[in-house]
């Protein structure tokens, strides 16, 4: 029981019955104040109806008998009249007048009083009151009837027992029909609503929530909200399951790879004794990719550790690395025309692997995508533009490829969403941001159309 009443039907119920009692409560005063001036003026009425009894009797007098007769049937102690020369008692005090006489005057119809109910409730006990009126049966110029308060102050009593009752009735019934109301429109969706999040909580991986159809529009828009957050959080939590399985190959792939890329290293050593010319100018270029596909490898492996590598940021110029990731990045594709403008001594803070890496990717993906474009009859370009700016260093790299698709372009930057080829695994753009944001510097999509795609790197300037 204790339970129904901390719970939202319980405290609904409650809250209704209670705004209803206040709302009694708060006409209570002029509905007793009405009350109030209807018994006195009920009253005086009653007193001028025994007067007229008085006058049609012989000689305007009656016996002791009948006078009391006449007042308990007016319910008034003492009937008065006041002439225009002469003032006579009309019917004398039935009992002795002891207690304070309390004077009310209801000449010129006054209004209902609400001090005046206060007054009777807390007064003390043995009053009477001193009625004043107008008498509209007789000629006299006023009447002066006595009661005694008591008998007021009972009827009101009365009065308020009444509304008490029917206020506690009214209040049940409502309070019962707008439970009922608020039930079926919001307590009990609420409540699926409430076992549909704990069920998924306990299989956020499951299967999709099914709920029976809201009533209100409120609660159908928070039942849509939830079946969107649960396919949004299941899809991640999914994902995050695939992640760290793929996680977990590619741990076990790196581990063999950079055993291999070891023995490619010594290979390469080997190659740069060679007095060939061609074998001595690309000799280098080898060895800097081997080391830089080992320093991969093996960050992958220590990709899991709590604390993640901090990238070397100094003072570097962005010229060499620009060329050197667009020659690798190029090395075996034909036909793309690249062309870099800038200055030649730009200076940034930054990591020149990551600065190499991005740019890698960036002219990577574009000569994948005009490669890869069907119906092509241009020649394909990737045009580079490095200044300073500001304070910081931009790298514009632009293309007169396809663009980015549209599907893709909200989540261009997620890993394993963003891939807009059928080859790409989407890690590559989500991997350059990290690295760009990892140096205090940014990277986004400046623009794409049907005319090609253009990526603004921006990092601090030196």
């Amino acid at each position: 029981m204790l339970s129904f009443f901390t719970g939202l039907r319980g405290r609904l119920l409650l809250l209704t019955v209670g705004f209803i009692l206040i709302a009694e409560l708060l006409i209570f005063p002029l509905l007793a104040a009405n009350t109030r001036i209807g018994w006195l003026q009920g009253r005086a009425q009653a007193a001028q109806i025994a007067a007229l009894a008085v006058e049609a009797a012989p000689d305007g007098r009656v016996s002791e008998g009948l006078s009391r007769e006449l007042l308990s049937q007016a319910q008034v102690v003492s009937v008065a009249v006041q002439a225009d020369d002469f003032r006579e008692l009309v019917l004398a005090p039935s009992i002795d007048i002891k207690g304070p006489l309390i004077r009310v005057d209801l000449r010129g119809d006054p209004p209902p009083s609400i001090t005046g109910v206060f007054d009777t409730l807390f007064a003390p006990a043995g009053r009477f009151l001193q009625i004043i009126v107008t008498p509209s049966m007789t000629n006299d110029r006023e009447m002066e009837i006595i009661v005694p308060e008591a008998a007021l102050k009972a009827a009101i009593i009365g009065l308020s027992r009444t509304i008490l009752i029917v206020s506690l009735i009214i209040s049940a019934v409502v309070g019962a029909m707008v439970y009922l109301a608020i039930y079926r429109l919001i307590v009990r969706p609420m409540q699926a609503l409430t076992d549909a999040v704990i069920q998924f909580s306990d299989a956020p991986e499951g299967a999709e929530i099914d709920f029976r159809p809201a009533r209100s529009d409120e609660m159908r828009r928070a039942q849509v909200a939830l079946q969107d957050m649960q396919k949004q959080v299941s899809a991640s939590f999914r994902q995050r399951r695939r992640l760290a399985e793929l996680g977990e190959a590619v741990a076990k792939i790196n581990h063999d790879l950079r055993n291999s890329l070891s023995a490619a290293q010594i290979v390469s050593e080997g190659l740069s004794e060679s007095e060939d010319p061609r074998v001595m100018r690309a000799a280098p270029r080898l060895e800097r990719a081997l080391e830089r596909a080992i320093g991969l490898a093996e960050a992958t492996l220590r990709y899991g550790r709590a604390d993640q590598p901090q990238p070397r940021v100094s003072a570097i110029n962005v010229v060499p690395s620009i060329e050197e990731a667009a020659a690798e990045a190029l090395a075996g594709v034909k036909n793309i025309e690249w062309k870099l403008e800038a200055p030649e001594s730009l200076k940034a803070m930054a990591d020149p692997d990551h600065v190499h890496r991005i740019v890698a990717n960036l002219v990577r993906n574009a000569a994948r995508a005009m490669n890869n474009q069907k119906g092509r009859n241009m020649q394909a370009r990737i045009n580079a533009r490095a200044f300073r700016q500001d304070g910081s260093v931009i790298v514009e790299i632009s293309d007169n490829g396809p663009g980015i698709p549209h599907a893709v372009m909200g989540r261009l930057f997620q890993p394993f969403a963003g891939s807009g080829s059928r080859d790409g695994a989407g890690l590559g753009l989500a991997i350059a941001r990290e690295l760009a944001r990892g140096m205090k510097g940014e990277l986004e999509l400046s623009s794409s159309d049907d005319t090609g795609a253009a990526f603004t790197l921006k990092m601090p300037a030196a």
